[in-house]
């Protein structure tokens, strides 16, 4: 099936995508149809922005001796 949307919303579901909190492009458009779009867009905003503070802490050639930073992220998303 195709379905037209604004850019606006295709470029979310990449971003969605691109963070984890979908499979696919197909299943971030089912999760936006789900669930409201100002919900969503929060969530995708706060990702963002944790990303962009984990980019720079890496210029900054910052290291976690623990090195459990991706599984911490993992488990708030709720990803196995």
């Amino acid at each position: 099936m195709s379905i037209r949307v604004r850019r606006e919303i295709v470029e979310l579901a990449d971003k969605m995508v691109r963070y984890g909190l979908a499979r696919s492009r197909n299943h971030a458009f089912n999760i936006l149809i789900e669930r409201s779009l100002s919900e969503v867009k929060r969530e995708v905003e706060y990702w963002e922005s944790v990303y962009r503070r984990v980019e720079k802490l890496k210029r900054m050639r910052f290291e976690l001796s623990h090195g459990g930073l991706n599984k911490l992220l993992a488990e708030d998303r709720g990803v196995d």
